[in-house]
């Protein structure tokens, strides 16, 4: 081969290899495919803590099959690998890792405790992986709003205290607002946006009563909210102690003052008023919900009777509704991202999503500094036996109390 010869194949080797560099080919990201997402769903399917993610998890998965039954997304089906996080920090820490390395997945949906959520935020953070939350909701995991996790379907603990705020104001016509919560990092942020909502409104909170979560007797704050001669006793206390509340507040003969309990203290209303013991006690009582009806209204039945042809020998408990706006949040993301899915562009659509979800009272919507998915509840009087469902959608505009 003579020199001019070597020169101009050299010449064309070279070009080629400076092509290859300028435009190389971008591998995907793990767990997608021409034809299918894999998706890493855990919550807790053992356990104390079971009742808050079985159902929940089932209804997501449920969601997803629906799905692919209609085409899936851009011709991929969804496929799940489940895990069970126990509700526990570790648990879910371990559930993450081995979804995210071991098999493989594009993102990670799940979560049905806050602290679960919480734990596992560093680990998704720095390996750059969505984490869309199932059902957990306390302001710990989403504010404020980091990339890559999503959640609060349910609405936060900011959310809660605004809005039973503009419940008591707008709704029982409430000037003097008393307050009883806990003095955790959930009630002292309930407290604080509450305060701010009422103040906005033309309310005062004329007492405010912070107690443990291990609370065994409620007498001396009882007998504060009662000096106060509130128009409303607002309660953002959990079961345990939201049940002695209601029992002290009807032995103390309380009951000509409205007693509104935020959800987390009545997360099955039978239970609740079993508990109390009283109905004398439940005679002035209301409860948010983020749920667009009561658990078995007509707004919800749709949902109750696609649960039961998926699992026909389970009946859904009053959690099931919580896991399906995750799951279409995520389905319309996707979506939206379009074919030429990452996980960059997953995590940049669904912060442009915002839809009607037909199971919460709010819509879905996310924003770049937004991760919090719900801010609105309804509100039910509940009596011990029957539960009427109040007017009205009440919202948090996402400053007031920050």
């Amino acid at each position: 081969m003579n020199s001019h010869r070597r020169f101009v194949l050299r010449g064309l080797l070279l070009a080629a290899t400076l092509g290859l560099t300028a435009h190389p080919v971008r591998a995907a990201d793990p767990g997608i495919t021409s034809n299918e997402i894999t998706i890493g769903l855990f919550a807790p399917m053992s356990g104390p803590l079971t009742a808050f993610g079985l159902d929940a998890l089932q209804a997501a998965k449920m969601w997803y099959e629906e799905t692919n039954k209609n085409g899936g997304i851009h011709g991929r089906k969804i496929k799940v690998v489940i895990e069970d996080d126990k509700c526990n920090p570790n648990e879910a820490v371990a559930v993450v890792k081995k979804l995210i390395t071991v098999d493989k997945v594009f993102f990670v949906h799940g979560g049905s405790c806050t602290a679960a959520a919480v734990a596992a935020q560093e680990f998704v953070t720095r390996e750059k992986v969505p984490h869309v939350m199932l059902n957990a909701s306390g302001d710990g995991a989403v504010i404020p709003a980091t990339r890559y996790v999503f959640g609060a379907f349910a609405g936060t603990q900011r959310t809660v205290g605004a809005t039973l705020a503009e419940f008591a104001v707008k709704e029982l016509k409430a000037k003097k607002i008393a307050v009883i919560a806990h003095d955790d990092e959930y009630g002292v942020a309930n407290t604080a946006t509450l305060k701010a909502v009422a103040t906005a409104l033309g309310a005062q909170v004329v007492a405010t009563e912070m107690i443990s979560p291990r609370i065994t007797d409620v007498t001396a704050p009882l007998l504060n909210v009662r000096a106060a001669n509130a128009d409303v006793i607002v309660s953002t206390a959990y079961p345990g102690p939201a049940v002695l509340i209601a029992q002290k507040y009807g032995e103390f003969g309380m009951m000509k003052t409205p007693l509104a309990q935020a959800i987390q203290g009545i997360p099955v209303p039978s239970a609740f008023a079993k508990n109390v013991g009283n109905d004398a006690a439940l005679a002035n009582f209301y409860y948010g919900s983020p749920l667009n009806d009561l658990t078995d209204g007509p707004k919800q039945q749709k949902w109750i009777a696609m649960y039961k042809q998926y699992y026909p020998d389970r009946t859904p408990s009053g959690f099931m509704a919580y896991g399906l706006p995750s799951a279409m949040a995520v389905t319309r993301a996707l979506e939206k991202a379009g074919k030429d899915l990452t996980r960059e562009t997953f995590i940049d659509a669904l912060e442009t999503v915002e839809f009607e979800t037909g199971v919460i009272a709010a819509p879905v919507a996310f924003g770049k500094s937004r991760r919090d998915g719900s801010r609105g509840s309804l509100f039910v009087k509940f009596d011990g036996k029957t539960h009427t469902l109040m007017p009205g959608v009440y919202l948090w505009d996402g400053k007031a109390g920050m």
